[in-house]
């Protein structure tokens, strides 16, 4: 359940709430003259076999006539993307604004079609009546790794013509062109507009700050709002950070697509050892695969960032590979629907096969994988598979048996237990865990861990043990799930590991430590 004021008079409180099943929201209109009953003034239902997902609560016009809220639409059998819909309460009308669509010509015909944007709204920024924009943040079309300002016409507008969203950063267009200087290099931008959230604003925008979160090093400016001219630089990491980098061995960064067997396209994203080069045919480079596959998750992003990742290509020559596929943020989610463990594993193997076999600098014997919460569920599934395409992985504080974990996140997909009982005993890794081979698992959990506690490392190590499976598990006492008091003996440890199970050949020309550089975790 979600609660909000609808108007600075603090007369009238919004309510969202949904079924234990999640299959079905309701927003309610509760007002302080009608003694705060509750009216229905809007309902939702997830397709067949799917669910709801969780959004932002709806911003309302100031006079609470109607209503901005995210929603799910289904583009294809493959695909959904969240929009933004618009609800008129007295004439029960609805429309959906964010939807984008452009004309393409056909380089055979000639003729012109026109064509869906495939983009998603992430966040709502803010409803100006009085200019009668919505501002919102999105994905550029099929580029699910990028983030970009949109503004669209409300439809409460005079003008009664459908009017595209505009997209104001995308390519640096018209409207960025005198600040290309600074923007150059984004693809993956933020952006803060007052108010943000609950109620319309009935006095017009002005100013808002964009930032610039990657891959270029972050940059924030002020622009006005009519013409989205620079007026101020908040801040520029570049001056500072830019001949510093530059002393740095990086990792090269690569994005594509890769076709799934069963239909859908997975988001791939590799990092390249400062030692690749094109040229080099001949080449084997050892891949660790760092998995999440949690559901409406996404690990594939152009957001600038220095992490463990960048430490292990950089340090020892590792091609490391990120991977968004079923069940990630924009896939179908009705292969999910009472199934965990299943597609979203397979999709992880199927993956990694298909790069091993397409690209020659891949050493096929030499690949190895790891994941956090999830992704160490997921590391420990793949590993079960019996299937010969890792030869090793690391599963940080997985969840094991789902019928003793998070209800609400649980029963979302797999149901009740009494409705669905074969869906959890199939998605209990504790069952595959017998199918893993001896020393290929390491085992990482924190005994104060809330999330996924620490009874389902346990019943993993009795699982294995169980079944004469020689495997590594470590322990650390009073952490919790993010192992925060203790991360970089972790991290040491999973270094130390993968370079024993995958052969690494570690540079150990430490250059001199610039403590200005702090490694985002």
């Amino acid at each position: 359940m979600d609660t909000g004021w609808i108007s600075d008079s603090n007369c009238q409180v919004s309510v969202v709430y949904m079924g234990r099943s999640q299959n079905y929201s309701v927003i309610s209109l509760c007002s302080k003259v009608e003694d705060w009953k509750c009216l229905e003034v809007h309902s939702e239902r997830a397709p067949e076999d799917e669910w709801l997902d969780i959004f932002p609560h709806p911003v309302f016009s100031s006079d609470g006539s109607s209503f901005l809220f995210l929603a799910n639409i289904q583009e294809s059998e493959n695909y959904q993307f969240t929009h933004i819909k618009h609800v008129m309460i007295s004439q029960r009308r609805i429309s959906v604004i964010s939807h984008g669509r452009y004309e393409m010509i056909s380089d055979v015909t000639k003729l012109i079609r026109l064509i869906t944007l495939m983009t998603k709204v992430t966040k709502i920024l803010c409803w100006d009546t009085i200019n009668h924009k919505v501002y919102f943040m999105a994905t550029q079309d099929k580029k699910p790794g990028q983030r970009h300002l949109y503004s669209v016409q409300d439809p409460i507008h005079d003008d009664i013509r459908k009017v595209e969203p505009q997209c104001i950063t995308c390519d640096l267009g018209d409207d960025l062109w005198s600040s290309r200087y600074y923007y150059t290099n984004c693809t993956h931008f933020e952006a803060f507009i007052t108010p943000s959230l609950g109620v319309a604003t009935n006095y017009g925008i002005e100013f808002y700050i964009l930032e610039c979160q990657g891959p270029g090093l972050p940059v924030s400016g002020v622009h006005m709002q009519t013409t989205h001219s620079l007026v101020k630089i908040l801040y520029d990491t570049r001056p500072f950070y830019t001949e510093r980098l530059q002393k740095l061995a990086l990792p090269t960064q690569r994005s594509f697509e890769v076709p799934l067997p069963h239909g859908g396209r997975a988001q791939v994203q590799l990092l390249l050892p400062p030692s690749w080069r094109e040229e080099l045919r001949d080449a084997a480079f050892p891949v660790i695969v760092e998995v999440n596959g949690r559901p409406g998750s996404e690990s594939v992003s152009e957001k600038f960032k220095i992490d463990w990742g960048t430490y292990m290509s950089s340090r020892n020559d590792v091609v490391y590979i990120r991977l968004d596929v079923r069940g990630s943020k924009g896939q179908s989610k009705k292969t999910l629907y009472r199934h965990l463990g299943g597609v979203e594993v397979l999709d992880q193997i199927s993956v990694i096969g298909y790069l091993l076999d397409t690209i020659g600098f891949l050493d096929e014997t030499r690949v190895g994988m790891w994941g956090w919460g999830y992704g160490g569920y997921v590391t420990s599934m793949a590993l079960g598979t019996q299937q010969d395409v890792f030869k090793c992985g690391i599963a940080v504080s997985p969840t094991a048996d789902w019928l003793y974990s998070n209800s609400a996140f649980t029963e979302r997909i797999l149901g009740l237990p009494a409705e669905n009982f074969k869906g959890y005993v199939e998605a209990d890794a504790t069952q595959r865990a017998r199918l893993i081979k001896s020393n290929s698992y390491f085992l990482i959990h924190g005994l104060a861990d809330t999330t996924a506690p620490f009874v389902h490392g346990v019943q993993l190590a009795k699982s294995l043990t169980s079944a004469n499976i020689l495997f590594r598990y470590q322990t650390y006492a009073d952490e919790g799930h993010d192992l925060s008091g203790v991360l970089e003996h972790v991290y040491s440890s999973m270094e130390q590991y993968f370079a024993e199970c995958l052969s690494l050949d570690p540079d150990d020309t430490k250059p001199e430590v610039d403590n200005s550089i702090v490694p985002a975790e």
